[in-house]
C-alpha cells in the first residue's frame, strides 16, 4: 500500500506493508498511495516505466538482472542520491534478500538529509521487519516514521496492518481513520477499516464499509474473506456462501479462511433443514 521530494510526492519513496501480497489497483482514485508506496504500481504505471526502462519498474517485473546492470550505469552519478540506494534496496526486498537491502537502506539513511527524505527510508526498514515477522521493530520503525513526516500516509497504513494482527482495534481506528480522511476510496483503507468493524462485532456497519469498494474489487481473496465473513455473521447464508466461491484463489491464507467458512455455513443451513 503502497512516491518524491516533499510530504505531498513522496513517490518510488515509501514501501507498502508487504510485498508478499502485492496489490494492483487499476484507478488512481481507488489508490491513496499511489503517489507513495512501491508496491502500488498500477498496470499503467508498471507498462509506462518499463518503456522507459526504469530500474524499479523491472524490479517489480522480476526483471532484477536488467535492472541491476542499470543501477550500475547509474551508480557515479548517484552515489550522494539516497532515492538511489533505496531504489535497490526495495528491488533487494522483492527478492526477499534482506540482509543485502538492509545495507543499502544504510547507505541510503547516510545520504537522506529532510525529516522526509529519512521518514521514506525508515518506513522500509520496518517493511524488512515486517516481511521478517519482527512486528515490534516493525512498529517501532513505521512510528519512527510518521513522527518525522506526519502527513505520509504508507507508514500509518503500515502502522494499522500490525495493530489490526495483533487486536489492537483502537489504535487501528485511529490511523485508519486519518487515512480515511485523506481518501475515502482507498480500497485497502476501505477493507481494512471494514475489517475493523467485523472484529468489533458491528456486522451492519462493516458491510457499509465493504459497500464502498468497487464491486469489480470485491471478488479480491482479502476482500471477499472478510465480507463473507461479516454476512455469515449477520445469518445471510446465501450470500456469504456465494460471495466466498466467487472469491479469486489467489492466496492460501484466504483460500483456507474461506474454506473453514464455507463449512460452518453448510453445517448451519444443514441444521435448518432438519
Amino acid at each position: 500500500m503502497h512516491r518524491l521530494l516533499s510530504l505531498a510526492l513522496l513517490s518510488t519513496l515509501f514501501a507498502c506493508s508487504s510485498f508478499n501480497k502485492q496489490r494492483t489497483i487499476k484507478e488512481d482514485s481507488f489508490d491513496g498511495l499511489k503517489y507513495e508506496s512501491l508496491s502500488r504500481y498500477n498496470l499503467e504505471r508498471l507498462q509506462g516505466s518499463l518503456k522507459t526502462k526504469d530500474p524499479l519498474a523491472l524490479c517489480h517485473a522480476g526483471e532484477f538482472q536488467e535492472a541491476n546492470s542499470l543501477f550500475k550505469s547509474k551508480l557515479d552519478s548517484n552515489l550522494k542520491n539516497y532515492v538511489y540506494w533505496n531504489q535497490i534496496s526495495t528491488c533487494y526486498i522483492l527478492q526477499k534478500k534482506y540482509t543485502q537491502a538492509k545495507r543499502f537502506l544504510d547507505i541510503a539513511l547516510g545520504m537522506a538529509k529532510t525529516k522526509n527524505q529519512k521518514a521514506s527510508v525508515i518506513n522500509n526498514f520496518g517493511v524488512i521487519q515486517l516481511e521478517l515477522k519482527n512486528y515490534e521493530e516493525a512498529k517501532n520503525y513505521f512510528k519512527k516514521s510518521i513522527e518525522l513526516a506526519d502527513g505520509a500516509l504508507t507508514p500509518r497504513y503500515n502502522l494499522s496492518q500490525i495493530y489490526l494482527k495483533f487486536g489492537l482495534y483502537e489504535n487501528a481506528r485511529e490511523q485508519l481513520e486519518f487515512l480515511l480522511k485523506k481518501n475515502n476510496k482507498d480500497i485497502d483503507f476501505l477493507n481494512s477499516y471494514a475489517h475493523l468493524q467485523l472484529m468489533d462485532k458491528n456486522y451492519n456497519k462493516a458491510l457499509r464499509f465493504f459497500s464502498k469498494i468497487p464491486e469489480q474489487y470485491r471478488s479480491r481473496d482479502d476482500i471477499a474473506t472478510n465480507l463473507g465473513m461479516s454476512h455469515f455473521m449477520l445469518g445471510n447464508l446465501d450470500e456469504a456462501k456465494s460471495i466466498l466461491k466467487s472469491a479469486e484463489k489467489k492466496d492460501s491464507h484466504y483460500i483456507n479462511a474461506q474454506a473453514d467458512i464455507i463449512k460452518k455455513i453448510e453445517k448451519k443451513q444443514k441444521a435448518g433443514k432438519l
